[in-house]
């Protein structure tokens, strides 16, 4: 299993955001939307090994933290203005959040839970943090079940990379240059996909 949690600093909590205008009036929601179409999409497939947790931190009512599960999504289309209408559905359910996880439809879910709650759930995975001062992936061994911690474009508040740090995440580089968060993940996928591959050819 394949998880990515994205700490998103203005990531608006009320389904009231403006379609045309999402990096303004969603506190970046753009990104949000592009990161989970890189998470969970291939070219003509869904990847049903991977999720993608998003903590939102932006008025009025944060902390809310949204799970998109690949493998039980149905009706999704991959491009940003379809996955914004449905974290625009999903948010509709804020009210009604605690802090265990709630299915607002499928393969889609919601809860009250803060960053550190996200962490506190992948106690038995291999924790990765992108940084670009991280060791290279290509050197890293990825363990089966993973999960990579990703900030948004103003990067992680100090005290979530101190969390990091106390549960012993691994810093992982993807490359040399500085990445959208996006683009961040597609790399990582790509790296694990090649792991796989090669291990299957030699077992075979």
């Amino acid at each position: 299993m394949r998880e990515f949690l994205l700490y998103s600093r203005n990531g608006v909590t009320s389904p009231d955001f403006n379609l045309k205008d999402l990096p303004g009036s969603g506190g970046r929601m753009d990104l949000i939307c592009r990161s989970i179409i890189s998470a969970l999409w291939l070219s003509n497939d869904m990847r049903e090994d991977t999720k993608i947790k998003i903590c939102l931190n932006g008025p009025p009512d944060p902390p809310l933290s949204l799970c998109f599960d690949g493998s039980n999504l149905k009706k999704l289309s991959p491009d940003e203005r379809s996955i914004a209408i449905w974290l625009k559905k999903c948010l509709k359910y804020k009210d009604l959040a605690n802090d265990s996880w709630m299915e607002t439809h499928d393969g889609i879910f919601i809860s009250k839970q803060d960053f550190y709650g996200l962490l506190d759930e992948i106690r038995n995975y291999g924790l990765y943090l992108l940084h670009r001062e991280g060791e290279d992936i290509k050197e890293v061994k990825i363990e089966e079940d993973s999960a990579f911690i990703l900030g948004d474009n103003i990067g992680l508040p100090n005290d979530i990379l101190e969390r990091c740090r106390e549960r012993g995440e691994k810093k992982i580089s993807v490359g040399p240059k500085e990445y959208f968060t996006s683009q961040s993940i597609t790399l990582v996928h790509n790296e694990i996909d090649r792991i796989e591959k090669n291990s299957k050819s030699k077992k075979g």
